[in-house]
Formats: structure tokens, sequence, C-alpha cells
């Protein structure tokens, strides 16, 4: 059995990591809530893993959080959900990176409405979290992370996204982690 399972929406997000941690158990689970859910959820019930570690780019909603900086999604939410029907889906943090919020988005941009001013934490919005981490929570994965690394400011144009960077920064941090 493996232990540890690392996520990434797509084989770019997960090149680096791989090339550093070649003995890891590592799928690329694609783009957006659905998919991500569907390909999450079949390779935990398949394995039933200890440990999911779900890694990818994010944009970044405020200034607090730098280009190529890597951080742990310790709260996540689907974004546009009525109130009566929106729910809270936690992680673990990770010592050594920032803890933040985010918003999981079909659209990049779709945060941008939601987001209260004056935030505890920093929040960044992506596209897979929340789906992964209900398909964590009703498998019973005991850990759960969510780790991603800034490749832009949400509302940036997709010219200026610096999506090599962020990769690079998130496949060196997640090497260090999780070696069991």
């Amino acid at each position: 059995m493996d232990n540890t399972h690392f996520y990434f929406p797509t084989e770019a997000e997960a090149s680096v990591f791989r090339t550093l941690r070649p003995d890891a158990y590592v799928r690329v689970i694609g783009v957006g809530m659905a998919e991500a859910t569907s390909m999450a959820f079949a390779y935990i019930a398949a394995i039933n893993p200890k440990r999911v570690v779900l890694c990818g780019i994010a944009g970044a909603c405020d200034a607090r959080l730098q280009t190529g900086q890597v951080v742990a999604v310790v709260n996540d939410a689907v974004a546009g959900l009525p109130e009566a029907y929106a729910r809270s889906y936690g992680a673990k943090a990770v010592d050594g990176l920032a803890a933040v919020s985010s918003l999981t988005v079909n659209h990049t941009g779709d945060s941008l409405p939601y987001l209260a001013e004056n935030q505890d934490m920093p929040c960044v919005e992506q596209m897979e979290g929340a789906g992964v981490a209900a398909a964590c929570e009703s498998l019973g994965v005991e850990e759960f992370y969510h780790i991603r690394a800034i490749s832009n400011r949400v509302g940036d144009e997709r010219s200026e996204w610096r999506v090599d960077d962020a990769v690079t920064s998130l496949g060196a941090v997640v090497a260090q982690l999780f070696k069991e």
C-alpha cells in the first residue's frame, strides 16, 4: 500500500516534483472540480492511502502573497454556492508554509465577488480543492494536505502568469515534505 498520494491537476504541475521524487506515488487528476473529484475518488478507493497531498498552482487574491510563494490551504469552499448550501473543507497546516484560505472556482476571477475585505488570512483561488477534500472526507482519508504555489494575482492577464516559476517552487518545496 502507498501511504502518501500526491495529486496534481496537470502533468506540467507535477513535472518538477516527479523529477525530484521519482519514488513518490504521483497521479494527475485533471483540471476543475468535477474531473479532479472523480479521479481522486477512484485513486483513493482503489488504494486507500493514509495521506493525500493535493498540489498545484493558484491565483493570489491579495497582496500578502508573492508570486512563486508556496502556501498551505487550510480552509476551502466552493465559490458561488448559496449560503444555505455553502460549507468549508479543512486541510492540515504545514510547518514553514503560510496558511491560507481558498475558494474553489470554475473560472479564474470567480472568487472576486465573494471575498470579504480584511480576512484574517490571505486567500487564493484554484479549481480542484473543495472537490478533492470532499472525496478524501467521504472515503476516510486520515490526513489531507492542500499545497499551492502562487502563479499570478487574480485578475492578471494570462500572459502575466508565472506558471513555470510557480511549478518550480512547488516541486522543490513539496519534494522536501512528506518523506516516509
